[in-house]
Formats: C-alpha cells, structure tokens, sequence
C-alpha cells in the first residue's frame, strides 16, 4: 500500500456530482473524490462491495480501450456499470493519462473500503508526479531499466509497478527486444508483493494494460510476479536478491502483538512503540544485493523522530544516502492525508561503515520536480537528520554543525508537561475564586499551550477558565514532582511549519511563583526548567528560542508536527559564551546569534517554496 498515512481526514462532500468541467476537461481533484462518494452510494444501495466497484470500473474501462486484454478476474456488476456515476467516473479515467487514471481507480477502491481496513493496511496511494520524480531521479543516480531487477514490497495499485514496466519496455526497445522479449524479461524482473488480493489483482492488470501494445502483437499474456503476502514475514528468501527496491511503505503504529514473532528479526530498527513504515524501510534495504538501490516514499519522521534512531543508525551503517528530497506542500499529495512527505534514494554498501555521511538535498514540487538545495551532514549515532528545506537553511546548518553546545550548557532540563486533562482525577478548578471557594491550598495554576503567545507572554487569565481549560489543579501537594518551581519557559508542544515559528516560546512570569509557588504543564507544552548555575534567565533563553536561526534550525531536524523533547535537546546552540559577550555589549538577541553562529552576513530568508507540515 504505497503512500504516508495519518489519521487526518480529508472532508468529502456528499453531494452527488460526478459531472466533467463544463469545457470537457479532466474532473478537479476534488470532483474526482465526489464520484468516488457517489460510486460508493450506488454500491451500497445494490449491496455490492468496493472490490465489485474497482472490477466493474476496470472492466468498464478495458471494454473501451484495452479490448485485446483478456478480462480481470475481479467480480463486476452489470447493474452498477449501467449508473450515470461508472460512465461518468470511466469517461474521466479515459482522459487520464494512464498511470494517473490507475492511481485513481485504485484510489477509488481503497477510499471505499471499510475504515478499520483502509487504517489497518494503510492503503494510500503514490500520485504519479511524484512516483514519476522518484523513477527519473534513480536514473540520475544509475539505475538501468533494461537490466535491473525491481521489487515493490507494498504495491498498492501498482502506483511503481506499473511506470516501472513502461520505462524497463522503453530502455529494452531501444536494445532492439522483440514483443516477445519484452514481455519475458519484464515478467523475470518486476516483482510486487502486497496484503489485499484485491489490489495484487489490480496492479497484474494494469501492467498487461501498461504493456498492452507488446501483449497484442504476441497474443502471450505473462504471469506477472505480483501476489498477497505478508511481505515482512514472508520474503526472507529473497534477501540480498533485489536490484532495486521501490516502496512507499504502510505508515501506522504499531502493536505489541504484532511484534511477536518479528521483534528480533527486525530488532536493529526497533525501538519502543514502533511505526510499520519504519520496518518496511529496514525490509527494504535487506532485500538489496550490495550495491543495489532503494528509493522511498515516506513521511518524514525518521529523519528526526526519537523512536527512529536505531533505524537511522542501520541506515547509516548499511547505505549510502545519495538524495533526500522533500516535498514541497504537504496537502493535495495524498487522499485524506496530510503528511510532510520525504523522497529518498540510498545504496546498499558493500561493507558496514560507521560514523557521519553526506547527502544531497532537494525540495520536490507536488508536480515531482525537483529544486536542489545543497549538500548536508548526517550525524551518526542515531542523532536527528538536519534536512535543509530550502537553499538559506544550508549555510546555517554548516555553522550549526560546528557548535557542540547544547540545552544543558546553558544550565535548562526539558520536560514535558505532565497533566494530561482528560484522564487526570484530581481536582481541578475553572478559577482562583473556586479555589479560595474550597480552600484547595496545594492547588497550582495549570499552564495550557493556548496561553503561550506568540509574541512571547505567558498569558494566564486566574479568574476565569478559557474554552473549557480550567485555570488550577490540586495534586495533594505543592512539591509533587509535577509541579515546575524553578524559573522556565514554556513551548507549545504541537506546531507546523504553516505556522509562522515552530518555537512558539516565553518564560513564565515571576510573578507566578511568588503567588503560587509553581505551576503544572499540561501535556501539550514543552517545558525548558531551569537549572543551578545558569547565566541565562527565562527571558533570555524564550528570545533565543524565538529567534530567526533557532526556528529555522528546528525545521530542518523536524520531521513531525511535535515539537519533541529529543529534538529539542539535539538543536545546535551558539556559543554560551560569545553569546551572553554579545548580549551584555548590548546587542539585540537576533543579531547576538548571528553573530556567534558566524552569520553576521548570511541572510535567512523564508524560502520561496511552500514549506510541508510534519510520518
């Protein structure tokens, strides 16, 4: 099932328009989701199921133009082929070109499966522009279609497969490969593996229609290596076998149970709680003969996230990561997905290396092409990936890779609010005036992410609750390690780079502890307390947080809408020392750091491309 997943849902109308422009051109992307709604309405009165709705569009669609096929094997409804929604859905396939009409047929039939199904096998599709920039950027990288074996294990709809036959046809064509060859060459060297049978049936189809010329001219029909599996616990026998390996992985997370029986054979890219997708990356990259190739489509959050850095620290020992580009917007990619959206290439080594590698970096249009924005570092040891998401990030990323200092050389621990609202107990109260009411003398106030501005105040109302977040909350005692007593500031924890900062920050004022002693976080802020012996006050650290470079740099090792304790305590820091020189010499906190990154004369400027949200 080939695509990033979220639970983030796109809203489908459910007006019944399945009708083209008025100037007979293809549907809008949007008309397309409104037919898909009205085929399922239609299925649903004639109690037929979403695999009779894609085997009675596909055969509607080859009865037209792919007559010389033999017919799929899927069931088909003549009843359901005779509504205005089936015509009026295969009159836009016919104007498509072809891989984009298969993405939306296969996109057809998995918007109307069953929640609980689609969410379980994660089926989300790869549109063709970006399949088609991920395929042309492999050739830049070596790979030969006339010669390379491929293997997608979590075909889909044959969103890879299917370009992938036309480019390996088009390379054997210029060899001067008969029909006949073609065919068998491609049947030897295409591989696809998926869990919904459906879909397997799906993807062997449009590669006979992709190939429908080769097909005609021979009357030979291949048996083309595409079939159900469970492709992380069945294909051990094709290990180290692959050529090249294409794959935009299922993305949901993991539960223990399903970690029974594959836990120590994926043990080098698991940790915690993990996300299929990251198995299906490790599965990649084993599949490979040395000096194969592997390329990506995934969310972004392995790049970065806290729970991806034994995978990362396998990548790292195992590949080369050649290219790593991001895509530039992250709605509109996917249906009923909103993902950051990573397209990658690596190479599998020969022999295991340790240590910090290079890539290059590119920001990819939703159209597939593709922007180049400079070289980066990759740190070893499981650390953050810092990607730079635009051509200015660059030269801030070589200068931050050459500080060492961290959060805890400026004397700050960070911890994450510990209230979680709707599974905490203990008392609560809406105002100061109900607590003073019952006389809750080990009440504190809670601190919320809406009362984080973002022009830096902590904003607390103590006399009123704000949107139904109560204003205190009484844990029974006023030291309880919950309560934050030391001077600190407060970030929001959920933020996306549609935002104007990712590092919404201010300190908390000193006013409140003299009142209240401390405060509680709840769990949707990010708290930076204050340690013995630091020289930088609260106010000092919320400016530097808040500044230009740090927000920037938190892009770049951000793969995910969280603003993440662990990449939190990774960002790279000026020089505590120049730093506080600067700030004492009476410069402005922007230019402070600037100055102490070695950046006086670089302007980050916002990047002309539309920035991605963050797997």
């Amino acid at each position: 099932m080939t695509t990033t997943r979220s639970t983030a849902k796109t809203n489908i109308c459910t007006v019944d328009a399945t009708a083209t422009d008025v100037d007979g051109r293809v549907p809008s992307r949007q008309s397309l989701l409104r037919g898909i709604k009205a085929l399922g309405m239609r299925a649903s009165e004639l109690g037929l199921s979403p695999a009779h709705v894609a085997g009675t569009l596909l055969k509607s669609w080859c009865e037209l133009d792919y007559s010389a096929l033999p017919p799929s094997s899927l069931s088909s409804s003549q009843d359901l082929a005779r509504q205005p929604s089936v015509s009026k859905f295969v009159w836009a396939l016919r104007r498509m070109p072809f891989i984009e009409a298969s993405y939306w047929l296969s996109s057809a039939y998995s918007v109307l499966c069953e929640t609980r199904h689609r969410q379980q096998l994660a089926m989300f599709f790869t549109p063709a522009s970006l399949t088609k920039g991920l395929l042309d950027d492999l050739v830049d990288q070596g790979v030969d279609f006339a010669s390379h074996s491929f293997f997608d294990p979590a075909c889909g709809g044959a969103a890879f497969l299917a370009p992938i036959a036309q480019r390996m046809r088009a390379d054997l064509r210029k060899r001067s490969l008969s029909s006949r060859q073609v065919l068998e060459h491609i049947e030897a060297n295409l591989y696809g593996t998926d869990m919904d049978p459906v879909l397997c049936e799906l993807s062997k189809h449009f590669l006979l229609m992709a190939l429908e010329q080769e097909v005609s001219e021979t009357g030979w029909v291949p048996a083309f290596k595409v079939h159900p599996a469970d492709s992380l616990r069945e294909l051990d026998r094709m290990f180290g076998t692959m050529d090249v390996v294409v794959c935009n992985p299922p993305y949901r997370k993991m539960v223990a149970k399903e970690l029974e029986d594959i836990r120590e054979a994926y043990a080098d890219v698991i940790e915690a709680q993990p996300n299929l997708y990251g198995l299906f990356i490790g599965l990649c990259v084993r599949l490979l003969r040395p000096g194969g190739y592997v390329a990506l489509v995934t969310p972004t959050s392995f790049l970065s996230g806290r729970y991806f850095s034994r995978l990362r620290t396998y990548l790292m020992r195992t590949t080369d990561v050649l290219h790593i580009g991001i895509v530039s917007d992250r709605s509109g990619v996917f249906i009923d997905v909103e993902q950051e959206t990573a397209l990658v290439v690596m190479h599998r080594r020969k022999a295991a290396v340790q240590g910090a590698a290079r890539t290059q970096v590119s920001v990819v249009s939703v159209d597939g092409s593709y922007k180049g924005v400079g070289e980066c570092v990759l740190p070893g040891m499981g650390r953050a990936w810092p990607i730079p998401r635009a051509v200015p990030d660059v030269p801030l990323l070589r200068a931050c890779a050459r500080s060492s200092f961290r959060l805890d050389d400026y004397g700050y621990r960070v911890r994450i609010g510990a209230y979680v609202w709707n599974r905490d107990i203990r008392p609560w109260y809406e105002s100061l005036k109900d607590v003073k009411k019952v006389q809750a003398k080990t009440a504190v106030p809670l601190i919320w992410s809406r009362d984080i501005s973002p022009i830096g105040l902590v904003d607390i109302n103590a006399a009123v609750a704000h949107c139904g977040e109560h204003r205190f909350v009484d844990l029974g005692d006023r030291h309880h390690s919950s309560v934050v007593r030391r001077p600190a500031v407060v970030l929001q924890r959920v933020t996306s780079n549609d935002q104007p900062r990712r590092l919404v920050a201010a300190a908390v004022p000193q006013a409140l502890y003299a009142q209240f002693g401390g405060f509680v976080g709840e769990n949707h802020i990010v708290i930076l307390e204050q340690q013995e012996g630091s020289t930088f006050s609260p106010v000092e650290m919320a400016q530097l947080m808040s500044t230009e470079p740090m927000d920037r740099y938190f892009r770049c090792i951000s793969g995910a809408n969280n603003v993440s304790a662990f990449e939190l305590r990774q960002l790279a820091l000026p020089d505590p020392t120049a730093l506080l020189e600067h700030i004492r010499a009476g410069h402005p906190m922007e230019k402070a750091v600037r100055a102490s990154l070695g950046l006086e004369r670089q302007a980050l400027r916002r990047p002309l491309v539309t920035e991605s949200a963050g797997g």
